[in-house]
Order: structure tokens, then sequence, then C-alpha cells
């Protein structure tokens, strides 16, 4: 899920729009959403409030109102929407016959090149506390859940090793994820593309058979 962007003007598009956080769009739910997502990635996701994010979209207080019940409605909507996109080649990914080191080097490559192209919406799914995990619903986890089931159809091709397939999410999205977050903290120079072969390889190992 692609370049870098001058944040808060930029849209990734890979065959079709995805997400855009340019505060310019005509639709009034979208432009919530976005400002909701620009807001959150550099404030916090609970940090702005309801007034700010109307303020930040052009529109009234009363607007939002017309097109989400409350705040966690608004917050479930924006987190549904990148989740969704962020998963869809990858879902498809999973339902291939790829072998495991393509498909992984693939997931990995989609997952920081929607990082460089789309910072704001990337940002806040990975700032979203998970206490925020029963609001979300299944869109929460849906992304892990691809890899799990992605990790059992390659043990039981005899791939990897064995190994607990939760244990095995939680090793890939914590090495996974970390480079975006080291680069949102200044520590890393992006883009974070140029860390996908390396990070790669050390997934491959980790997961290697004996």
């Amino acid at each position: 899920m692609y370049c870098l962007f001058e944040e808060g003007k930029q849209s990734y598009t890979k065959g079709e729009q995805m997400v855009n956080t340019s505060p310019n769009r005509k639709n009034t739910r979208g432009n919530l959403r976005d400002a909701a997502i620009r807001l959150g990635a550099r404030q916090g996701i609970h940090a702005a409030s309801i007034r700010t994010i109307a303020r930040e979209a052009g529109v009234t207080e009363g607007a939002v109102y017309k097109h989400f019940v409350n705040k966690d409605d608004l917050i479930r909507d924006a987190y549904t929407t990148i989740v969704n996109e962020m998963a869809r080649d990858k879902e498809v990914l999973v339902k291939t016959e790829l072998p495991f080191e393509h498909a992984v080097r693939a997931w990995v490559k989609l997952t920081y090149e929607y990082f460089d192209g789309n910072r704001d919406a990337f940002t806040y799914v990975l700032l979203m506390p998970h206490r925020m995990a029963d609001t979300l619903g299944e869109i929460y986890t849906k992304q892990g859940l691809l890899f799990r089931s992605f990790i059992i159809r390659a043990q039981e091709n005899n791939q990897v090793r064995d190994m607990d397939p939760d244990l095995a999410v939680a090793i890939f999205t914590g090495c996974v994820l970390n480079i975006p977050r080291l680069i949102n903290e200044g520590e890393l120079k992006g883009p974070a593309l140029k860390y996908a072969d390396e990070i790669t390889e050390t997934m491959l190992k980790t997961f290697a058979i004996s």
C-alpha cells in the first residue's frame, strides 16, 4: 500500500483512486473523513474535536452530524476506508499460489509503497489505540487475519517452519511496521520502500525451515 509526498496534499493511486487527504474534494463526507485522517495522523486519533475536524474540512459542525452519528462513527469510517484499501491487493495476493518467498516480498512492498504514498492515512491506522478494537469491529484485525491465513497455508505446504500463527503475525507486523514508525519519528530516512528487500530477507530467515 508510491513516492514521497507533500504532507496532506498527496493521494495514492494504483490503477484507481485511493485515499485522498487533500481538502479540495467536493464530497462533504469525504472531506470530513480526510480531515479526520490528517488531524489524527498529526495530532493523535482523539486529539481533534468534532469542531476542529469540521473547521479543517471547511464545513459547519452541524454538517458533521448529517453524515456521522458521533466522533467514533467518523473514526470508524476513516479507519475502515484506509484498511480496506491497504488490504485489497493483499487479499488478492493471499489467494494466489505464489511461493512464500515471492508473496512475502510482494506484501512488504505493498505495505511500504502505501506508506510512502499515503503517509497520513497509513499513520492514522498505525496510531489507532488497541482500546478502539471493540468500536472498530472486525476491520481492526483484517490485515492480521489475512497474514495469519497466509502463514497457515505456507505451513501446510511445508514452506515455512512450524510455529504459532499468532506469534508469526506478531513477529511479522512488528518488524514490518517498525520501519514506517521510525521514519515518522525521524530515526530513519524515507522512503520506506528502500528498506523492503532487507526487511523481506529478515522475515524469510525468521520463518525458514531449519
